[in-house]
């Protein structure tokens, strides 16, 4: 799983309408999804001293959002002479800085735009997300632990500290945050089968099993999903049940050759060897190579029954 970062801001400043004819041509081009056209208009506007700040962050906005993000750089910076304390501007340039992997510029803007408005989540989350991906994590740690205090709904940092942790191989606190996301996430169904992975990990596989479970409910097609329950079920023993599912799984997914395979596998462990030919044989149709070496084994064991 990623952080994603929140996407840059795009509004507008009030202003003297009195003396804005040019900028509120931009802002109607702009707003109108024309927004090469609404470049030489930011640039006029700002010439002409029709609120050069608000012009600068404009054009900044504009040149984002068409990918130019150096150029939207320059902008910010442009906007910021006139208005140093101008916490958007510092905010959308931290972002800017972020998009381009300049992660020390970036950690700079954040710091400063959080010092002109100590409890912006969107200014803490950028810090946050800039740390992570320079690799510091304690830094990283600190600001995502002060965002979920400042914002216990937001998904983001329980998915970040439990993934962070995870790395840093601290199970205990990756399963504190990951237990704490909000069940309804966006990234619930990862999050859960991180859940699975650590507690797999720690041979608890029955706690493994249940969130496996939680996360197919969140999406039945996703066959991997499913695969994984019935392995879980077979290496704690309950042989039976994992062959029941696995049939199970093989009328649920037709074409998934290595559900068909596990089958085989599971019949032919229990010795039910027409079960296994059966089941290694859907495997083979579907492309499945192991199904061959199934095949060969059912025959090679049948043969020897025989020849008792």
């Amino acid at each position: 799983m990623r952080l994603i970062l929140i996407g840059i801001f795009f509004f507008v400043l009030a202003h003297d309408r009195t003396h804005a004819s040019l900028l509120d041509d931009a802002n109607k081009l702009y707003g109108g999804g024309k927004i090469a056209a609404a470049l030489p208009l930011y640039k006029k506007a700002a010439v002409s001293g029709e609120n050069p700040t608000l012009c600068y962050f404009n054009l900044a906005n504009a040149y984002y959002r068409l990918d130019s993000i150096a150029q939207a750089i320059v902008f910010y910076k442009a906007s910021l002479v006139g208005a140093p304390e101008f916490f958007r501007g510092r905010l959308n340039l931290a972002i800017a800085y972020y998009a381009l992997d300049e992660l020390g510029e970036c950690i700079a803007c954040a710091t400063q735009a959080l010092d002109l408005e100590p409890g912006s989540q969107k200014a803490l989350l950028t810090l946050a997300a800039a740390y992570r991906k320079a690799g510091a994590y304690p830094e990283a740690i600190t600001a995502f632990e002060r965002l979920a205090l400042l914002a216990p709904e937001s998904e983001e940092p329980p998915l970040a500290l439990g993934q962070m942790y995870r790395d840093l191989d601290d199970p205990k606190e990756s399963l504190r945050w990951f237990e704490a996301y909000p069940q309804n996430g966006k990234s619930a169904a990862a999050v859960l089968l991180c859940l699975a992975d650590i507690y797999e990990s720690e041979n608890d596989r029955s706690r493994a099993r249940y969130y496996c479970e939680k996360a197919f409910q969140k999406d039945t097609t996703k066959q991997w999903i499913y695969y994984r329950m019935v392995t879980i079920d077979e290496k704690t023993g309950n042989t039976l049940v994992a062959f029941e599912e696995s049939k199970q799984g093989v009328d649920r997914f037709p074409r998934f050759a290595e559900i068909a395979l596990l089958a085989g596998a599971i019949a032919f462990k229990l010795e039910r060897f027409e079960d296994a030919r059966y089941y290694y044989r859907i495997a083979g149709e579907n492309g499945s190579a192991g199904a061959l070496i199934g095949l060969e084994n059912v025959r090679t064991r049948l043969a020897n029954i025989r020849e008792k």
